[in-house]
């Protein structure tokens, strides 16, 4: 995972900054889209936590890429918890540039484990 450090995280969300390196990178000096997922996965394991939920696992995770994510330059991930359903947490989150250009989307469902899954 690279380096992303989290700048606010409670109930209503989790924001992380961070870049991607050279070791990130799948071509033309772009993030690999396989890491783009990663770092969303990881990005809603805090956001649940971070609200209190229990222990959950994805049950789907859904990327919108928008533009090229680049390497080397700060970036921005932002989200959170938009419903609950019993077990089910629905969760958002972007990856935005400073200036605040969208990057990629993503949304997820994020279900509670059962005692004896954990």
């Amino acid at each position: 995972m690279p380096p992303w450090t989290a700048t606010e995280m409670g109930p209503d969300g989790v924001t992380m900054r961070g870049r991607f390196s050279r070791f990130h990178v799948g071509g033309n000096s772009a993030v690999h889209g396989g890491v783009i997922p990663l770092l969303f996965d990881w990005h809603f394991g805090m956001i649940v936590s971070a609200a209190a939920r229990p222990v959950s696992r994805t049950a789907y995770l859904h990327v919108d890429y928008r533009r090229v994510t680049p390497i080397d330059e700060p970036l921005v991930v932002r989200g959170g918890i938009t419903s609950v359903d019993g077990r089910k947490a629905y969760v958002e989150s972007t990856l935005s540039d400073l200036d605040g250009a969208v990057l990629c989307e993503a949304r997820a469902l994020m279900v509670a484990l059962l005692p004896h899954h954990r």
